[in-house]
C-alpha cells in the first residue's frame, strides 16, 4: 500500500471533505490512542501520518454516519411529548369505554321495557303519593280510636289525649317524608355524578327505600 505522510491537520481535513468529520485536536487524541497501528513522524515542528493507513484504520474502527444526524428532542420535551401521547390514547380509551357502557344500558332498557319490566315514572310517583294518604288517613283513625280508649282506661281526659296522639302521629310523618327525601336526593346525587363521569348508574347499588 502506497505511502501518504501528511500532517495531522490536513489530514483531519481530508477526512473531513470525504464525510469522517473530525477535527485536529480529536483526531491527534485518536493517533495517540492507536499509537502501534498508527505511527507519526516527526517533520519539522509537525507530527506527520500515514493518511492511507489512517483511513482504513478508522473504516475498521469508526462507524461513519452516511447522512446528517437527526435533532435529538430535549429531554424536558420528550417528556411532554411522552404524555401528550399517553393522555390522547387515555382519552380514546374512556370515551371508548363510555360508549360501550351507554350502549349497553340502552340495550338494557330496550330488553326490560320489552318485557314489561320498567314502571312509568309518573305512575310510581301517583302510588307513593296514594300510599303516603292511606298512611296518614289510617293514623286519624286509629287516633280517634285510641284517644277514646287511653282516656276510658286511666281517666284522661279525651280531648288532651287525641291532640297528643296527633302530634305524635304529625312528627312520625314528618321523620318519614325527611328521611324518603333524603334517600331520594342520595339517588338523584348518585345518578347526576354517574352521568357527569358519562358512566351508566348502577340500579343495585341505589339506596332501597326502607
Amino acid at each position: 500500500m502506497a505511502e501518504d505522510w501528511i500532517s495531522i491537520t490536513e489530514a483531519a481535513a481530508r477526512l473531513t471533505a470525504a464525510g469522517d468529520p473530525v477535527d485536529r485536536s480529536t483526531l491527534s487524541r485518536y493517533l495517540k490512542q492507536h499509537a502501534e497501528a498508527l505511527p507519526t513522524r516527526a517533520e519539522g515542528k509537525s507530527n506527520l501520518v500515514d493518511f492511507e493507513r489512517l483511513v482504513a484504520h478508522r473504516a475498521e474502527n469508526i462507524r461513519l454516519r452516511t447522512g446528517p444526524a437527526a435533532p435529538r428532542m430535549p429531554a424536558a420535551a420528550r417528556a411532554y411529548a411522552d404524555v401528550g401521547s399517553s393522555r390522547f390514547t387515555g382519552s380514546q380509551t374512556n370515551g371508548a369505554a363510555r360508549k360501550a357502557n351507554a350502549d349497553a344500558e340502552l340495550r338494557e332498557m330496550d330488553l326490560a321495557l320489552r318485557r314489561k319490566q320498567l314502571t312509568v315514572v309518573a305512575e310510581v310517583d301517583q302510588a307513593g303519593r296514594d300510599a303516603v294518604a292511606l298512611m296518614q288517613s289510617a293514623f286519624e283513625r286509629a287516633v280517634e280510636t285510641e284517644a277514646a280508649a287511653l282516656a276510658m282506661k286511666y281517666g284522661w281526659d279525651e280531648r288532651t289525649v287525641r291532640l297528643a296522639l296527633k302530634t305524635f302521629t304529625r312528627r312520625g310523618l314528618e321523620v318519614f317524608n325527611r328521611e324518603i327525601l333524603d334517600r331520594l336526593d342520595a339517588i338523584r346525587r348518585d345518578r347526576d355524578a354517574a352521568e357527569a363521569a358519562g358512566e351508566p348508574l348502577n340500579r343495585s347499588e341505589a339506596s332501597p327505600l326502607q
